[in-house]
């Protein structure tokens, strides 16, 4: 399975497409046989509800009709007593009535096929007078009993509604025996005038178990369950104490009597729902599955059957296609004389000029093709590999339709023939002249390029990805005492000096993975080793080529022992010459020199002779500002001999690999006090990027140093107005030189004096000498940097100078900001 995050697509192989589509096609069966099922469940829910609600109506009007009936018979007793002459008064006065003739009276109730248990004469107090059981019941009713319960609240005020309404009441009570009793109650007055008076109530009871039994048919609770609730309150059922009626199946039937509302509960019963309905569910979802499960099968092999014709289809348009594009003929061929094609691919024309229908008809068969000179040795392989049942593998000649010759390389084995037991020979065909050509033609290249390599005078070394050498030419074997059997395969670090061979393999693994060159592509100076121990410097350069899958390194190295011995007796040389420049220009600077000696010593002079003054006439707080004068001629006088000291001194200065950072902070203790006394604030920043640099330390310093004190005094000769800090800054210019610059906030230069602001006695300053920063120029310079002058924003000066990075210098591990206060 894919997915396309592009087109929001999932593509699924076809093996999982045919299984996705039987599972469709069972689903969807599925589906349509559960939508059937539901209809025949739906159809058959509609019967059962149809015949619980028929039930449940039957029952209902069995019973209202059976209850109008018992009123009727109860209201005729009344009617009958009320007009016999001989009962009326008795009715009046029921305590004066004889048990027999309260029988007597019982009876005419019997008489009329009433379904009551037994009559009941109440008072109009709500007493219980008389009792009597009737058809033949043994119903026993506990008189105060019976009296308690119709004095309770809601069947008296129920009583008296019934005689001021003049209506027949149903009132339900419980017997001593537990069981449930329904009375039916009748109004009884002394007279038939309008203003008649109440004399009691003649009343009816019927057991409702018995008689709910007899109203219901049996038929109809074989099926169902059935309750009988009056005025929401159950008065039978037939349902186990431990069930509970289904009230999705429970249908209703009410009616009113008497002001009660009577309600019939009905509902099929589960034995009945399990045998009838949820069996026939079951049946219908299993045969379902069964039938969904057979379809999916179905479908399933149905696709699969399909899908692997269309793969055997795809599979032969592809094999085909693959023969087509193929760059020879593949065959099928009879082991027989010249080899009679039984199937060859449409690359046989291209190969020999003949055509795929003139090899399977056999009109031309492959044997009469070969080149004659070569027929018997390549029947002889094909005979033997098909005897041993081995692949074989031959080059031979073979003659074109178009009389052309070409060199064919064939592969191919012997198979037995399904149909019969005939040797057929399988294989592929494919002419090789042109790759023969270029086989030819890459020899003599090798040859001529090797021959080439040889002859050059510098040593050249071929290395793989790995650091190991692949080839060594004579130059390379002179140069380092190898020979190449004793250098080959092993690590190029095997030729270098210690300091460069640990870090080879690491820096050669970090350029594969990050390909960020250091030294490839250009030229570089290392210390290479001889086999016999001995070092020796060499020029390097670096170039890298792909073979095949692999990358290689070809290294171009030369011996530049002699370039550099002459190069240091050039040096030497310029340095000679330098130094006799330096002295014809002290020769030029002499009487300038003489005259700034002598003015500080002539200050001095003064100022000694003004102090001793000072201290005959006791003014001793006069002598510190004298003294302080007189320090400072005397420090000026020693900066011009310093600098005559550095301009006459002859030979190479020594240089050492110093951090700037460490320069600088050197220069800024030197200056602190003076900057402290001026009350002047020190600025330094160092770039992280910067390197070490190469340089005499002291003269460096010196030029820092100079540049400082220059700036300094710039800001003290116009008292400041432009603030108090002076900055160092120190970077990494494009060039890759390490410029440091001293920006101060003074007066700055004018342009005037800057056309010639690095000439020798050319000073701004009134006490000035004038050669501190051509000094400062020729140390930069011999260093192999310069010196730059630049007006700085909004007020002040810029003196910046370059020194190139030390080769071998490391960066700094963090950015120095420092801040020095004076």
């Amino acid at each position: 399975m894919k997915f396309d995050n592009k087109n929001w697509q999932i593509s699924f192989s076809p093996q999982l497409a045919i299984l996705w589509y039987s599972i469709v096609a069972g689903v969807l069966t599925a589906g349509l046989i559960t939508i059937a099922v539901l209809n025949v469940e739906s159809q058959e829910r509609l019967y059962i509800d149809s015949v619980t609600q028929s039930s449940a109506n039957a029952i209902k009007t069995l019973f209202e009709a059976d209850i109008h009936k018992q009123l009727t018979s109860l209201n005729k007793l009344v009617n009958a007593a009320m007009t016999d002459s001989s009962i009326s008064p008795l009715l009046a006065v029921p305590a004066q009535m004889s048990d027999q003739k309260w029988t007597e009276i019982s009876q005419i109730l019997d008489d009329t096929q009433s379904e009551y248990h037994a009559m009941v004469w109440v008072d109009s107090a709500f007493k219980v007078g008389k009792i009597t059981s009737i058809n033949s019941s043994q119903i026993v009713i506990d008189s105060a009993l019976f009296t308690s319960a119709l004095k309770s609240t809601e069947h008296s005020s129920a009583m008296k509604t019934a005689v001021k309404d003049s209506a027949t009441m149903i009132i339900q009570l419980t017997s001593t025996d537990g069981t449930l009793d329904l009375v039916v109650y009748t109004p009884v007055f002394e007279t038939a005038q309008s203003s008649k008076e109440l004399a009691g109530f003649i009343g009816g009871v019927l057991l409702l178990d018995s008689y709910v039994k007899k109203i219901v048919p049996p038929y109809l609770l074989n099926e169902h369950q059935f309750a009988l609730l009056i005025d929401e309150q159950k008065v039978y059922s037939d349902i186990p104490t431990d069930s509970s009626m289904t009230s999705t199946w429970a249908k209703q039937a009410s009616f009113d009597i008497g002001g009660h509302k009577w309600r019939i509960d009905l509902a099929p019963k589960n034995e009945f729902l399990s045998q009838t309905h949820f069996h026939m569910i079951k049946i219908l979802i299993l045969l379902g599955a069964l039938l969904s499960l057979f379809v999916a099968v179905a479908v399933y092999t149905a696709m699969f059957a399909a899908n692997k014709t269309n793969i055997i289809k795809d599979h032969r348009k592809k094999t085909e296609q693959l023969l087509h594009n193929l760059p020879g003929m593949a065959y099928q061929a009879l082991n027989k004389t010249d080899w009679p094609m039984i199937l060859v691919s449409e690359g046989c024309e291209k190969l020999s000029g003949f055509t795929k229908l003139e090899f399977e008809q056999q009109k031309v068969l492959w044997g009469s093709i070969i080149h004659p000179d070569d027929y018997q040795r390549v029947r002889l392989a094909i005979n033997a590999a098909a005897k041993l049942k081995r692949v074989f593998e031959l080059e031979y000649r073979i003659k074109t339709k178009s009389n052309e010759m070409k060199l064919v390389w064939e592969k191919g084995e012997s198979v037995s023939s399904t149909y019969n037991d005939e040797v057929i020979i399988e294989g592929f065909i494919s002419d090789i002249t042109s790759i023969k050509q270029v086989e030819a033609d890459l020899i003599d290249s090798d040859a001529y390029s090797e021959t080439i390599v040889n002859s050059v005078v510098e040593a050249v070394i071929t290395i793989d990805q790995k650091g190991f050498v692949k080839s060594f030419n004579n130059a390379a074997k002179k140069m380092f005492g190898y020979s190449f059997n004793e250098i080959k395969d092993q690590a190029i670090a095997t030729l270098m000096e210690k300091h460069h061979a640990d870090s080879h393999d690491n820096y050669l693994a970090q350029y594969l993975k990050t390909n960020q060159a250091h030294s490839i592509g250009k030229g570089r100076e290392l210390v290479a080793k001889r086999k016999d121990g001995t070092t020796f410097p060499i020029h390097l350069s670096v170039s890298e080529f792909q073979n095949n899958e692999n990358r290689m390194f070809v290294g171009l190295i030369r011996d530049i022992t002699q370039q550099l011995a002459s190069e240091k007796q050039k040096r030497l040389h310029i340095e000679q010459l330098a130094h006799a420049d330096r002295l014809n220009a002290l020769g030029e600077m002499a009487a300038g020199i003489a005259h700034e000696i002598n003015q500080p010593l002539t200050a001095i002079s003064l100022y000694s002779q003004t102090a001793k003054n000072f201290c005959d006439s006791e003014q001793f707080e006069k002598l510190p500002a004298i003294f302080e004068k007189m320090s400072q001629h005397a420090r000026r006088a020693g900066a011009v001999i310093e600098s005559m000291q550095v301009m006459t001194r002859q030979g190479d200065r020594v240089k050492e690999a110093v951090s700037c950072q460490l320069l600088i902070d050197d220069v800024i203790k030197l200056a602190e006090s003076e900057a402290r006394l001026r009350d002047i604030t020190i600025h330094a920043f160092v770039s992280n990027k910067l390197t070490s640099v190469s340089v005499d330390r002291v003269q460096i310093q010196q030029v820092i140093l100079n540049l400082l004190r220059n700036g300094m005094e710039a800001m003290h000769a116009i008292a400041y107005k432009n603030g108090t800090r002076i900055t160092i800054k120190a970077i990494l210019n494009t060039e890759n030189c390490v410029e440091i610059a001293i920006s101060d906030t003074g007066c700055g230069i004018s342009e005037e004096i800057t056309k010639k602001l690095f000439t020798p006695f050319l000073s701004t300053k009134k006490n000035g000498t004038g050669i501190g920063l051509s000094i400062s120029k020729r140390i930069i310079e011999e260093h192999g940097g310069y010196i730059n002058f630049a007006n700085n924003k909004p007020a002040g000066a810029v003196f910046s100078f370059t020194l190139p990075v030390h080769e071998q210098g490391v960066d700094n591990e963090k950015r120095n900001e420092n801040t020095y206060d004076a």
